[in-house]
């Protein structure tokens, strides 16, 4: 996941920011949750570097997924002028925007120098675990042992790929009001309670020194924990 994020991280790295970062929101929190509370909290701010890791991975498969049609596109253009699987895929490689770009020149390298075509394109499907990835590889090894044009295949998969982005810009934006209405739903008692604690401190003071005050904390800090994933789950329509 590290590499497909495109980052350079290693992953002593990462175990290194998780600890650090649990070691210190523990030791926030321990000032204003219960024992049992601040360890579970610390547990979820120790997996930010991890969670930051699959957000940027998401966001390159999803740049990737947005410029792919066009690369094989331009892939079928340059196998209707004659070009060679190789040379079309050094050709697309210099001409895409990156991720693609990155990809298609990796896996040409890995074809050119001894490894093979079946090989590198399975180190792509690897690299890149995308349904339209897998869908090219395929077409390519299926032409590989069977002929045909694979010019007019990738025309025809650039095309589906192309209305598939588009369904699925659509559902994005018709499920950002909802996303949008969880988020301000979520930070709304927060600043509502930052906002007591600046105006009326003595007012929210008794949770803090009462025997349960602690406890009750924690519990609103769960059900907002709970209400935000309840809401986010209702609204992440797959396609």
């Amino acid at each position: 996941r590290i590499a497909q994020a495109e980052l350079d991280w290693s992953v002593g790295r990462v175990t290194s920011l998780m600890l650090l970062s649990g070691a210190v929101g523990l030791a926030i929190l321990l000032k204003i949750l219960p024992v049992w509370a601040a360890l579970a909290g610390a547990a979820l701010v120790a997996m930010a570097p991890y969670a930051y890791i699959l957000n940027r991975r998401n966001k390159r498969f999803r740049k990737f997924q947005e410029n792919f049609p066009d690369a094989l596109d331009s892939l079928a253009r340059a196998l209707r002028a004659g070009y060679p699987l190789s040379a079309a895929m050094d050709m697309v490689a210099f001409e895409t925007l990156p991720p693609v770009s990155v990809e298609m020149r990796r896996t040409s390298a890995e074809a050119n120098l001894g490894m093979g075509w079946p090989q590198a394109l399975e180190n792509l499907g690897r690299r890149i675990p995308l349904l339209e990835v897998n869908l090219f590889t395929a077409a390519v090894q299926l032409h590989a042992r069977t002929g045909g044009k694979l010019s007019e295949v990738l025309g025809g998969l650039a095309e589906n790929m192309r209305e598939s982005v588009a369904l699925q810009g659509e559902v994005r934006s018709l499920s950002a009001h909802g996303k949008m209405t969880g988020m301000i739903l979520t930070i709304l008692p927060i600043a509502i309670a930052g906002m007591m604690m600046f105006v009326s401190p003595d007012y929210e003071m008794v949770l803090f020194h009462h025997p349960w005050g602690k406890n009750l904390i924690a519990a609103a800090i769960l059900c907002l924990v709970l209400a935000h994933v309840v809401i986010r789950r209702i609204v992440d329509i797959k396609v």
